[in-house]
């Protein structure tokens, strides 16, 4: 019976103790202060990229010296013009951020701008932005198919040198069931040092780029980084880690006429391969290339598949 009354009383203390932090915890909660009536409603695009290019030319000048960041505000207050300001959190030394955006009257979109100073080709220079808390709403938010956007901002810019952008035309297939894939686009970088980079090639969507040499003949020559060579077959395959293993093949979502059918693994012979398939190789002067190799489908097929190249 004794133990009974004491596992009682030591059930009631616990109870006890749980119900006044519970209680405590509710009573301290507020909500945060509600933006004004006349608030603006100022946001950062929700289109701009997380890394940002700023395109040199060939002599490594900039074309243009700043980047513009778009800005919108509510369009039922886009009557009078507005100065917005917009508190600089970060930037790295040589970037410049202006520290207002100005909304013309009757416009519901703004630029703020960002100019670039002292930089070096391959290096990310970052920011962080926000705009006052007198012209923002934090508590909006915005659905996919609506304008809006965030009102803090981080992002970097990058300066780039753009060899060109080049349609990839997929074509030549064979294999007993053959994708339908259309043609897509991609930028072609010169990275200053001999050596040219795709990103996000034939849009693997895992973070993989096509770095790259072009030799006397116009061959391409890929950097060992992107993937992996088997010297013996003089095959050039487009594989993570520098890996054979077929665990560490990267899928590639070209777009297509269905949306299922994409690239499981694919392979490219290199110039020093006789093969019927080789033909790996760009040409800066005519700016035209091709691409030939040997590919398997989602859709549990495999054959032959080329993309010729072409850029303005």
């Amino acid at each position: 019976m004794k133990n009974i009354i004491a596992i009682t009383a030591y059930l009631s203390v616990i109870c006890a103790i749980i119900t006044v932090i519970s209680c405590d915890d509710s009573d301290k909660w507020k909500s945060g202060p509600q933006p004004a009536a006349d608030n603006p409603g100022v946001y950062f695009d929700k289109d701009i990229p997380k890394v940002i290019e700023l395109e040199a030319n060939q002599q490594g000048v900039l074309i243009q010296e700043f980047v513009a960041i778009k800005l919108g505000r509510d369009e039922s207050k886009a009557g009078p013009a507005l100065r917005v300001p917009v508190r600089i959190r970060h930037a790295d030394p040589n970037l410049t951020v202006a520290e207002t955006a100005v909304f013309e009257a009757g416009s519901a979109t703004a630029e703020l701008t960002i100019h670039v100073g002292k930089f070096e080709f391959k290096e990310q220079y970052a920011f962080s932005i926000e705009i006052d808390e007198n012209y923002s709403n934090p508590y909006k938010v915005y659905g996919n198919d609506e304008k809006g956007g965030s009102t803090r901002l981080d992002a970097k810019i990058e300066v780039v040198s753009l060899v060109g952008e080049a349609t990839f035309t997929p074509t030549d297939y064979s294999g007993s069931r053959k994708p339908e894939f259309t043609p897509f686009k991609h930028n072609i970088y010169d990275n200053r040092d001999g050596s040219y980079t795709i990103k996000n090639f034939l849009y693997n969507n895992s973070g993989y780029d096509l770095t790259f040499s072009i030799d006397e003949e116009n061959n391409i020559r890929p950097s060992i980084s992107n993937g992996y060579h088997d010297t013996d077959e003089n095959r050039w395959y487009f594989y993570s880690e520098n890996s054979s293993a077929s665990s560490a093949r990267i899928p590639c979502y070209i777009p297509g006429a269905n949306p299922d059918d994409y690239v499981t693994y694919i392979y490219f012979y290199t110039a020093d391969n006789p093969s019927s398939y080789t033909a790996f190789w760009l040409d800066l002067s005519t700016k035209t290339g091709r691409m030939m190799g040997y590919s398997r489908y989602s859709i549990s097929s495999s054959g032959r598949i080329a993309f010729n190249i072409s850029w303005e």
